[in-house]
Order: structure tokens, then sequence, then C-alpha cells
């Protein structure tokens, strides 16, 4: 819905839909940095954690979808505490497909996730990398100054434009607020009782024929699970987590289904 209270500037109605000729031959490098902070019993512990990836895509269109198939060219994983630092191997999970279906309106549906060594599991949840690497659309078309919230609790608002060699660029801003109240335990099916509330603001680029260019993200994560049989003492953490998706531009874009040639 659209936010009332919001003012209509100038500019252009831009219709924001993912394609697959979008998506199709792109390759976009991926940042991320962590910190973690657990309490529990008294004790703290503090950990950092990142990672660099470049992924690549390639897709076909679908009925009001794109088909996706995406992967990782180059992975570096790593976690920092006061025992020391692990750098896992991660080759792997290099070139192993994560399959599914984008929406035009950037919902993603996996369907095929690679198969993920323990030494990666350990260090970093890289089976849903994809589930949210894609931001969010607007469903109305906004000017800038403009903002629309959908059910799920995240609001976008267009930003002044920007140019990039005479093509305009369209900049948005994302901001979300969730809470959940239980979540299963890793390799269990139970579920526990928590409450953990995500907060995340960012901004994303657009380009109106070749689609996302870039996304950037900080993403709070607070977590409180109470004193239990099944958990112990109660436990406390906050993530702290800034992530930055750049798209490659010296890949070209999707040319009539086929990806072309980079000149060396």
């Amino acid at each position: 819905m659209l936010c009332s209270g919001i003012g209509f500037g100038s500019g252009t109605l831009p219709a924001l839909r993912y394609t697959a000729n979008q998506v199709n031959c792109a390759h976009f490098l991926e940042t991320t940095q962590s910190s973690i902070v657990t309490v529990s019993g008294g004790r703290v512990r503090e950990q950092s954690s990142g990672r660099t990836a470049v992924w690549q895509f390639r897709a076909e269109p679908a009925i009001e979808q794109v088909k996706i198939e995406g992967w990782l060219d180059s992975l570096v994983l790593w976690r920092k505490s006061k025992e020391g630092t692990i750098r896992p191997d991660t080759d792997g999970l290099l070139g192993g497909r994560y399959r599914g279906r984008l929406s035009s309106m950037g919902r993603y549906q996996s369907q095929v996730r690679p198969f993920i060594p323990d030494e990666v599991a350990e260090v970093a949840d890289m089976g849903s990398a994809l589930d949210d690497l894609f931001p969010p659309l607007p469903s109305p078309e906004l000017r800038p100054g403009q903002a629309w919230k959908d059910s799920s609790g995240v609001t976008l608002r267009r930003l002044a434009d920007s140019a990039m060699s005479g093509v305009p660029l369209y900049r948005f801003e994302l901001e979300s607020h969730r809470v959940q109240r239980s979540a299963r335990l890793p390799g269990d099916t139970t579920r526990i009782a928590l409450r953990q509330v995500t907060d995340e603001q960012g901004t994303f680029v657009w380009h109106p024929t070749m689609g996302l260019l870039r996304r950037e993200r900080r993403i709070v994560v607070e977590t409180s699970v109470p004193a239990s049989r099944r958990t112990g003492q109660p436990v406390h953490s906050k993530i702290e987590q800034s992530i930055a998706l750049v798209r490659d531009l010296d890949f070209p874009p999707d040319q009539n289904g086929s990806c072309p040639a980079v000149s060396s």
C-alpha cells in the first residue's frame, strides 16, 4: 500500500520488474562483514565473520517469473574469535547449483540447493545464500519521495535519481522490521520459544534495462532465548551485518538469450 503523508516529486514513473534478460549472464560481487555477541550464563562471547563471493547467473523466462540458475565462481569465508580464525576450504561448494524461481517483484522460491560441506556450514549458512540476495520491488510505480509498504513490513521509498552515461538510475531505500517468536534448533525438527527481532536498512540502485546494479544492507538481529530444559540457561545474542552486492559491468548483459563473450 502507499504510505500516506509522502509528497510527490518530479521524475519519471519506472515500472520495475525482474526479467530473464536482466539476470541472464549477470555477475555480482558480494561482500559481507558481521559481528556476533552472545551472552549466556553471565559469559560474553564475541566473534566476527565475513565472506567475499562472486555470483554468476543464467536465467530463462517463465509465466510472471524468472527461472534462475546461480552458482559461486569464487568464495572466501572466515570466522574469528579469541580461540583463533577459521578459514574453511570452499572448493567443495564452488560451481554447485542454486536453482529456483524469482517473481517479477523479487520474491525468490528455492527449488534446488547445492551440497554444503560441513566445514563451510560451521562458518556460514550458504544453503540459503540466494534466498534474499535480490531486493523486493514496489508494486506501484513510485515518484521520488514516495513510499510503499507491503504486508510483510517492508517499506520501499524512492530516492532522487542519479545517472550513468546519460541513463537515469533509480535509487530506492529499503527498511524492514520482523519479529519471530519460535525457531527450530539446528538438526532438530522441534521448535523452541524465543524472541528474535530483525531490523534492516539499506538502499539499491536500478538500471532501466539491466535491472539491479547495486544493493547495500545493514541488518541487526537480536535474539533472546529463555531458560528451558532443552536450552539450559537463557541466551541473548546480537548480530550486526553489513552486506554489499555490486554488479560487475565488465560482463555484458544478455543479448537475445545468450551471453556475449568478454573481450580480453
